[in-house]
This record gives structure tokens, C-alpha cells and sequence, in this order.
């Protein structure tokens, strides 16, 4: 099992969506790099005051899922575990396709964590259930303040194929959370049904297996959190919401270290928009594509279009390389020590 997971989080995995990022990044300075307009900016405390302001959103993102992590265990995770299953997550986030995402590795840090197999299924449900519906409620809520045309103002073939591209991302976030509250709630055995007879059609049925152990899992889930009161689930949406809320921020707080912003939220709901086309990246963590869509979508806001790629570099040394970084420290020490003491045990 050691042997196994050594090869999850093995080095080429951390190397390839490192180089493939700063690929795109050096090709970004390469075209469009302005060394003039950058002698332009003033270093100045200003400067200095809100890259500290976004360095302390992440440590905000951060804190909403060790927070969750924590209350969903009923608090039987100490918070320096729940630190450490986040920053695991986090780092299975970035070396993963962005549709698979960190949180099904959730289930094996938190059973290294002396959580059982079917309450860390559960969590890993719930989490799942919690990100989606912040996605699925927060759109129409945006949409309050921000005109859709405004909100995706940009009519060229791009711009289309970002919209038609959410449109799809956010019809299945609706279908996603529709089957978790289903199954979670009221009918586990027929959505398990469900997932079952859809998986054996023809161009499917290589994933039946998966599938079977998909619905077994949610069975499980399902008794793990039936009957939970609101005490509960409040302080895990109330996380959700800030981690979410404060992911998001570190560009506002970027954008503003360099140049005035004149809608924050309008940055705020590109960034939305983006998080959402982003999920289906190939590449690990979306390294190349989201610095491609960040070019793209968000650069109208930067009034010098030479700074992008140093703006586009910060955002992702903040948000991405950081869990890279840190990972490739603690992983490793993870490995041993929590493999080795599942042998003594034995």
C-alpha cells in the first residue's frame, strides 16, 4: 500500500503540472511582457500592504476547509490534523485533473487519520454536496447585482465558448447536487440503482466497477449523516462559504496592490465563471488552462496589459505552487509515518 501511494505523489506528477504552468507563463511574458510598463509600477507599501492581504485570503481558503474538516469529524480530528488533511487535499488538488480534485484522496489521508473508512466516504459526500451547491446557489445570487450581458460581456468565439462551456459545467454541478440530496437524504438504494444501470450501458460499463462501489459508498454516507441536526451543518456551510469567498478574493487583493478596481465584485464573478469553466481541465490542477482562461477573461481589468503575466505568475504562486511546494515537503514524511505505524498496528 505504501508502495502505491509513493506513486500517487510521485515526483513526475509534482514536475509535469509545474512545467506545463510555467510553460504557459514563460510564453505569456515571452508575447506579451511590457518591461517598460512594469517600470511604471511603484513598489510601495500600498504594494506590499495588499499582496500581504492576499497572501492572507489563501491562509483564509486554508482555513474554511480545516475548519469543515473539523466539525465534520464532530471535532475527533485535533486542528493540527484537520491542518494537515487540508494541506494533503490541497496537494492532491494540484498533481489531479481538476474534475477529479483532491477531495476523493480525502478518504485515504483521513483514515491514516484513525477515522473510519465509512464516516471519511461520508465526509468526502458531504464536502462534494457542499462545494457544488455553493456553486449552484452563488450564480443566481451574483446575478442579483450583475446583468448577465455584463457578467459575460465578451462576444467573440472565446467568449462564446466560455459560455456554453459554463452552461454545461453548472447544468451538471445542478444534476450532481441534485443526486447527493437524493441519495444522502431520502433514496440511497435508487440512486445506487440508478448509477448502476447507468453504467452498464456499452460506452460506460468499463467504469461498472467503480460505479457499484460509487453506490455502496453513498449507502454508507447516507447512514453516517442521517438524522444530523443544524448545529451541525452550520458551521460546515458557513466554512464552505469562506473558503470558497476567500479563494476567490486573492485577485481582487492583487489586482489592487498594482491599480485601482473600480467592481470588485465584477472580478469577483469572473472569477466564478472561470473556477467553474476550469473544472474541465485534463491537466493536473489546471496548470496551462487556467492561466490561459485568467489571460483571457480577467486581463480587461489590468490597465496594463504588459504586467498580465507577472500578475498571472503572483496569483498562481499564491494559489497553486504554494500546495505544490508544501506537499513535496510533508507528503513524504506522511508516507512513512503513517504506513509505518499502520504496520505496528498490525
Amino acid at each position: 500500500m505504501a508502495a502505491a501511494t509513493n506513486k500517487t505523489f510521485s515526483t513526475w506528477k509534482i514536475l509535469l503540472p509545474t512545467l506545463i504552468g510555467l510553460g504557459v507563463i514563460v510564453y505569456m511574458f515571452g508575447r506579451e511582457f511590457d518591461l517598460e510598463q512594469v517600470k511604471q509600477i511603484k513598489v510601495t507599501w500600498h504594494t506590499a500592504f495588499w499582496i500581504f492581504i492576499a497572501f492572507c485570503f489563501m491562509l483564509g481558503r486554508d482555513a474554511g476547509f480545516t475548519i469543515r474538516y473539523r466539525y465534520l469529524t464532530e471535532k475527533q480530528l485535533s486542528w493540527k490534523q484537520a491542518i494537515k488533511v487540508t494541506l494533503l487535499a490541497e496537494f492532491g488538488s494540484t498533481i489531479t485533473p481538476s474534475s477529479v480534485g483532491g477531495s476523493t484522496m480525502a478518504i485515504l489521508f483521513l483514515t491514516k487519520e484513525n477515522i473510519p473508512a465509512g464516516r471519511s466516504t461520508a465526509m468526502v459526500f458531504v464536502t462534494t454536496l457542499l462545494d457544488e451547491l455553493f456553486f449552484v446557489v452563488a450564480f443566481p445570487v451574483l446575478l442579483l447585482f450583475i446583468p448577465f450581458d455584463v457578467l459575460f460581456s465578451d462576444n467573440s468565439a472565446l467568449g462564446t465558448s466560455i459560455l456554453t462551456l459554463f452552461a454545461i459545467a453548472y447544468v451538471v454541478k445542478l444534476a450532481l447536487c441534485a443526486l447527493l440530496i437524493t441519495g444522502l437524504f431520502f433514496k440511497p438504494q435508487a440512486v445506487r440503482w440508478l448509477i448502476i444501470k447507468l453504467f452498464s450501458l456499452p460506452f460506460l460499463r468499463r467504469w461498472y466497477k467503480h460505479a457499484v462501489k460509487a453506490g455502496d459508498d453513498l449507502i454508507i454516507s447516507a447512514r453516517e449523516i442521517r438524522g444530523k441536526k443544524f448545529s451541525f451543518w452550520y458551521p460546515l456551510i458557513i466554512a464552505t462559504i469562506l473558503s470558497w469567498c476567500s479563494r476567490y478574493l486573492v485577485v481582487n487583493a492583487l489586482f489592487m496592490a498594482f491599480f485601482p478596481v473600480y467592481d470588485n465584485l465584477l472580478v469577483f464573478a469572473r472569477q466564478f465563471i472561470m473556477w467553474v469553466v476550469m473544472v474541465i481541465s485534463p491537466t493536473p490542477g489546471g496548470s496551462g488552462f487556467s492561466e490561459f482562461i485568467f489571460d483571457q477573461y480577467l486581463s480587461e481589468f489590468i490597465p496594463m496589459a504588459g504586467v498580465v503575466p507577472l500578475i498571472i505568475l503572483l496569483w498562481r504562486l499564491l494559489t497553486y505552487y504554494n500546495y505544490l511546494f508544501v506537499g513535496a515537503l510533508i507528503v513524504p514524511r506522511w508516507v512513512k509515518s503513517s504506513f509505518n505505524k499502520s504496520k505496528k498496528e498490525e
